[in-house]
């Protein structure tokens, strides 16, 4: 992933230096010289990229205040100390990934990790980001309050999901005998109230006026992208604009392609903005995918599989998935999408 990265010291340069040189996870960008501060963090807020300063927290927070607008949007941030003692993020802990990506910069390099999010300090299930690790919309943020300071106050939150979703804590859908985290309670979808109720897009349509203190809609697609080396983020944001129906990104869970991308910045920046893991699997994985599939012996020799757009896609969705766009090609880019069956994990 991209992390942007900010210091103020030699002895924080040499800090962030050691840290990224052999981490293979992380695609460091360093604020040059010749940018300004303030000019550098607007920038990074405005692709959602994460940002680590390597300093005092007062200069991170003063930087960062102007481009504070929203907790499912905002860039996640942490500070670290030059010495490299303490991480702590200050902003987007859960939607944006600052406290798991603190976790592990703190396993990395030894620094003491310090959380300030209430659920994370007690220890309570995080809603926000069972949302977000599952693939699922939030309809109405307020609830994520709401069901948060019930499980604080050691109240149980009921929770239901209908038919068309499964759960791997159960067989098939839901029962009320899950072992669901402490402090949830399963009830069977037809409640008329719940605290948190998980639907397909088809079902929230069906059902638009049931109460609930908090909707998570599933987001069923899988984008998968093949590309030429060197493509930017503009490129692709383009491009999908072009080839995908509108509002299908805000349905994307992820997006896929090939291991030989893992390290390719314009898609990291791509599913970044969008707050979207960014998955890729090795030819061999994408060889094993079943289907029929629009292929070119071109990419075979480059990567060693005839298709990766389409085959990434549908590798993503698992078991159950379909492909629902068939490959698209331009100016050295592929799309793909697949449509999963929503699996929650617990």
């Amino acid at each position: 992933m991209i992390l942007r990265v900010c210091t103020f010291t030699a002895q924080g340069e040499a800090l962030a230096r050691k840290t990224f040189e052999e981490w293979t996870e992380m695609i460091p960008q360093y604020r040059s010289a010749d940018v300004s501060l303030e000019q550098w963090t607007g920038a990074c807020f405005e692709k959602h990229l994460p940002i680590l300063f390597i300093g005092a927290c007062g200069i991170a927070v003063r930087a960062i205040a102007p481009f504070v607008r929203d907790k499912l949007s905002d860039s996640a941030v942490l500070v670290m100390d030059e010495q490299g003692r303490f991480i702590i993020p200050i902003l987007s802990g859960h939607v944006g990934g600052a406290n798991a990506l603190a976790k592990k910069l703190a396993d990395k390099t030894g620094a003491v990790l310090v959380l300030t999010t209430a659920t994370d300090v007690e220890g309570t299930f995080s809603v926000d980001v069972f949302a977000m690790e599952n693939g699922l919309q939030i309809k109405n943020r307020d609830g994520i309050r709401k069901v948060s300071a019930k499980l604080l106050r050691g109240e149980k939150v009921t929770i239901t999901w209908e038919d068309g979703i499964r759960a791997a804590i159960t067989e098939g859908s839901g029962t009320e005998g899950a072992e669901l985290p402490e402090g949830l309670v399963f009830v069977p979808f037809s409640s008329e109230t719940t605290d948190v109720r998980i639907v397909t897009e088809e079902g929230h349509a069906r059902h638009p006026n049931v109460s609930q203190s908090l909707l998570l809609v599933a987001k069923e697609y899988v984008v998968g992208i093949g590309c030429k080396k060197g493509k930017t983020f503009e490129e692709f944001n383009a491009f999908l604009a072009e080839n995908l129906p509108e509002g299908w990104l805000e349905k994307t869970c992820a997006i896929a392609s090939i291991d030989l991308k893992v390290r390719e910045e314009g898609l990291w920046e791509l599913a970044q903005y969008y707050h979207l893991p960014f998955v890729t699997y090795p030819a061999s994985e994408l060889q094993k995918v079943q289907g029929e599939f629009t292929e070119s012996e071109f990419v075979r020799e480059t990567t060693g599989v005839a298709n990766v757009c389409e085959r990434a896609a549908l590798c993503h969705a698992g078991t159950g998935g379909e492909l629902v766009q068939k490959k698209t090609a331009s100016q050295g880019m592929t799309v793909a999408v697949a449509k999963r069956i929503t699996v929650l994990h617990f």
